[in-house]
């Protein structure tokens, strides 16, 4: 059978009951996974007029790169998107429906979230900030506040544990810098040993959808927002995912703005039980701090992706890595030694490779 075929056969599996017969499908820009997507049109009337169609390719499971540090050998079999969808929609958490699967998660067909995104929206409509801030805020405080128990109690064997956060330190080390002298790197590593030790020692903890950033919030047609690429779900700090949205590589978000969303958070998520109460200079050093290492972990993931992986798409968005790890030592000047003791060595996108 052709490849042509083998997804049209998939897709009527869902659609000939329901009269809706596939008319053609359209390549999406994917993301830096093993999983390709598409929008596939049917013919006639019948709603919904359009789905997503996901092509996986490679292994099932949670990432193998990670499993010894994140809890793989007692994490549930099946696939990572498939679990966590199903139990977060169960939980009104809005996610797209899954409208078919293979039983091995290797193809799936998706309600069609759009292709407006937080960051599509705010790019079309600067004036837009504060009303989707706001909506995310809500969103990130509705996701902190399940429990792990039930069909997601695995959860708790996934910590963002201080192996894991090492690891990310070493993935930047190995990929986001260049040219460091023996002697200097161990000091950077006894540095981010230090550093892991700190953020994974924090007592609170929630679920953590690891990505929770701008082009992975989701705007639909009535302007609210759903949540897509939370196949990576761990437990960690409720500061994470906050630290990921605000000092976004792919956005500037000003300082004085993140100063005020954080309050509004933490009215939020005080009120919710998610954290217990604190002060806002406390919290600032502590999101800043989850910022600090989230930044350096993209700025090496964006040149593994390109390095390894062949695809530079996401070379442009380095800059935006390096200003936040800057304007983050400024608000918190005790990461300044740590800092510097790799920024002579930070890498920059060749202008030949970079989009």
């Amino acid at each position: 059978m052709t490849h042509d075929a083998e997804w049209k056969e998939f897709v009527e599996g869902w659609g000939k009951p329901k009269a809706r017969i596939p008319a053609g499908r359209i390549p999406l820009t994917g993301d830096a996974s093993n999983r390709r997507y598409f929008r596939v049109e049917f013919k006639g009337e019948e709603s919904p007029r359009t789905a997503i169609l996901m092509e996986r390719q490679g292994t099932l499971g949670f990432k193998k790169s990670e499993e010894a540090v994140s809890g793989g050998a007692s994490e549930p079999p099946g696939d990572p998107f498939l679990l966590v969808a199903d139990a977060l929609g169960r939980r009104g958490l809005p996610v797209p429906s899954i409208y078919h699967r293979l039983p091995d998660g290797s193809k799936t067909l998706q309600e069609d979230l759009g292709d407006e995104t937080v960051l599509s929206r705010l790019q079309s409509e600067a004036n837009a900030e504060e009303s989707l801030t706001e909506k995310a805020l809500a969103l990130l405080v509705r996701l902190q506040t399940i429990r792990p128990d039930g069909d997601l109690s695995w959860v708790r064997n996934r910590p963002y544990s201080r192996e894991l956060i090492r690891w990310e330190f070493e993935h930047f080390v190995e990929y986001g810098l260049a040219g460091v002298p023996e002697g200097r790197l161990r000091q950077i590593r006894e540095g981010f040993d230090r550093e892991a030790a700190d953020l994974a020692g924090e007592e609170a903890k929630v679920l953590v959808h690891r990505d929770y950033h701008s082009r992975n919030i989701m705007v639909r047609t009535d302007s609210s927002l759903a949540l897509i690429d939370f196949q990576d779900l761990l437990w960690g700090s409720p500061y994470y995912d906050l630290a990921s949205f605000l000092f976004d590589a792919y956005r500037t978000v000003p300082l004085e703005r993140i100063e005020k969303a954080l309050a509004r958070y933490l009215d939020l998520a005080e009120g919710a039980g998610v954290l217990p109460m604190t002060t806002h200079e406390a919290a600032m050093e502590r999101l800043c701090r989850h910022a600090f290492q989230r930044n350096l972990k993209a700025c090496g993931r964006f040149f593994y992706i390109a390095d390894v992986k062949g695809n530079p798409a996401f070379l442009g968005s380095v800059a935006g890595t390096h200003a936040n790890m800057l304007r983050i030592v400024g608000r918190v000047p005790s990461l300044a030694p740590l800092y510097e003791s790799f920024s002579p060595y930070l890498r920059f996108p060749d202008p030949a490779v970079s989009p």
